[in-house]
């Protein structure tokens, strides 16, 4: 995989601290706009940074960086170098990250009485064809290196990954409501267009107080969907319709021979 480099950096540090007040989680899938979101409240100096530390190949570079082996320890080691001055840690999440910590339940122990912020989007399609592009690129996030140029369209990796988004999503709505943690939900489309109002609803949602000057208006990164995006998302509706149309004349022809044996058995 190719790594998100600059999550590691001590620049994103704040002064080292003991134990978090609050946990805030941002229970997110691929290509939701959650990365936009972690800047943003980044940038206000009151969230700590919010990123996918427990990534299966992020979760190994931070080991080897903190010299630490377990779970319990890395994240400890993190959360005193991301917890922000207000006392407030906060961690993204995609609903299979939870296995790291050996399910929901146990993921709870380490973060007590947080905070869930789940963050979706509404075109699931578009979302999906954005995810089967940056498997294929290996670019997550802007500034990251292709390690693959040319990506293919390829309806059956698009299939995949749109049923895959809405299962994981749809995990993260069952779950939020039986165990019923805090939580709101936020949509894609919500944030990007009022990233500083979207800000202020968490901050409000949490009771911490944020200096207005402090939420950026504008999104700290940079949108990566383009032309392709588009071409693969009319593409992709065009086969699947062609297919369901096939699928239909298929099951009508099956229907109309079944319709002529059962006719040819009846008695004349």
């Amino acid at each position: 995989m190719n790594l998100y480099e600059d999550q590691f950096s001590n620049e994103h540090d704040f002064p080292k601290t003991t134990e978090p007040v609050k946990f805030l989680i941002v229970a997110s899938t691929g290509r939701c706009g959650s990365h936009m979101l972690g800047h943003a409240l980044h940038k206000t100096g009151c969230f700590g940074f919010p990123l996918e530390y427990v990534n299966g190949a992020n979760l190994a570079e931070w080991k080897r960086r903190l010299g630490t082996t377990s779970l319990k320890d890395t994240i400890r080691e993190i959360q005193q170098r991301r917890t922000s001055p207000n006392g407030v840690f906060s961690i993204k999440l995609h609903y299979p990250h939870l296995a790291q910590f050996g399910g929901f339940g146990s993921m709870l122990k380490y973060f007590p009485d947080a905070y869930f912020v789940h963050l979706s989007r509404g075109d699931v399609l578009k979302q999906a064809v954005s995810l089967s592009i940056a498997k294929q690129t290996g670019v997550w996030i802007s500034g990251q290196e292709p390690t693959n140029e040319n990506p293919v369209f390829s309806f059956e990796k698009i299939n995949a990954c749109l049923r895959e988004t809405i299962f994981n999503d749809s995990s993260w709505r069952y779950t939020l409501a039986a165990s019923g943690c805090k939580h709101i939900d936020i949509d894609f489309d919500t944030a990007r267009n009022d990233l500083a109002g979207t800000v202020q609803t968490i901050g409000d949602f949490m009771q911490i107080e944020i200096d207005p000057r402090s939420i950026p208006e504008t999104q700290v990164t940079r949108k990566q969907s383009g032309n392709l995006n588009k071409d693969w998302v009319e593409k992709f509706v065009s086969e699947f319709n062609k297919s369901e149309e096939l699928l239909s004349v298929l099951n009508r022809g099956c229907m109309e021979k079944m319709i002529n044996k059962l006719r040819s058995l009846l008695p004349k």
